[in-house]
């Protein structure tokens, strides 16, 4: 894999909101995957669920939200009766940039990582998931 390839096509980890702020006293989730979509089919659902089901065999705590870009091929209802994962579907959002804008700003975990459902690659989970764990070593943005 090529330093191009990883900059084109994510995943990538960045310190959320909740590694910069003090812990709640709840549980909360350590790692957010910020989903951004536009028209990505039956693809989307498919790589939701391998990308969740990795991460429970990680034992990793987790939240998932798929932001809709401007998307009308109506993929977001594909991911009805998943319980882990938010879907934010504002007909204000009409790209892919401002969708992951918004599911930045949402996100609330410890770290958050985004994948790519569009491109014309599979997403890889264990990537994403090695990401993770350089962030947790680092606790820095990893490309």
């Amino acid at each position: 894999m090529t330093v191009a390839h990883l900059i084109a096509v994510p995943p990538f980890v960045v310190a959320g909101p909740a590694a910069r702020a003090p812990r709640p006293a709840g549980p909360a989730a350590e790692f957010t995957v910020v989903i951004p979509f536009h028209n990505p089919g039956a693809k989307l659902r498919s790589t939701v669920e391998h990308v969740a089901e990795t991460l429970f065999a990680q034992n990793i705590s987790f939240e998932m939200i798929a932001v809709r870009g401007g998307s009308t091929d109506g993929s977001e209802r594909s991911l009805a009766g998943l319980p882990w994962i938010r879907v934010i579907a504002d007909p204000e959002l009409q790209d892919k940039g401002a969708a992951l804008h918004r599911g930045l700003a949402a996100a609330g975990g410890t770290y958050v990582g985004v994948v790519d459902v569009d491109a014309d690659v599979e997403v890889d989970p264990y990537e994403l998931i090695e990401c993770l764990h350089r962030a947790r070593e680092r606790d820095a943005v990893l490309v």
